[in-house]
C-alpha cells in the first residue's frame, strides 16, 4: 500500500514570500536545510530569490499561487 500524495499546501507550505523586485507574495516550497540564498520555486510556477527589504509599495497575494493552492489565505 502507498501513502497518498501529498496536496499542494503540504508541498508549498511557507506563505508570504516575495522575490526580489517582486509586487506580490508567493506561497512556496521549504528550501533545502533552510538555505534561503538558494532559488525558491512558488505555486504559480515562479521562481526567484527571497527579497527581505522593505517594500517600496502595495503587495498583494498572487492570485496563481492562491488558485493553485486553492484558497485564499
Amino acid at each position: 500500500m502507498t501513502a497518498p500524495a501529498p496536496t499542494l499546501a503540504d508541498e508549498y507550505p511557507i506563505e508570504n514570500v516575495r522575490f526580489v523586485n517582486g509586487r506580490t507574495w508567493h506561497r512556496t516550497r521549504r528550501p533545502v536545510d533552510e538555505r534561503w540564498w538558494d532559488r525558491l520555486e512558488a505555486a504559480c510556477g515562479k521562481t526567484g530569490y527571497r527579497c527581505r527589504g522593505y517594500p517600496g509599495g502595495a503587495i498583494t497575494q498572487c492570485r496563481g499561487c492562491a488558485k493553485a493552492v486553492g484558497d485564499n489565505t
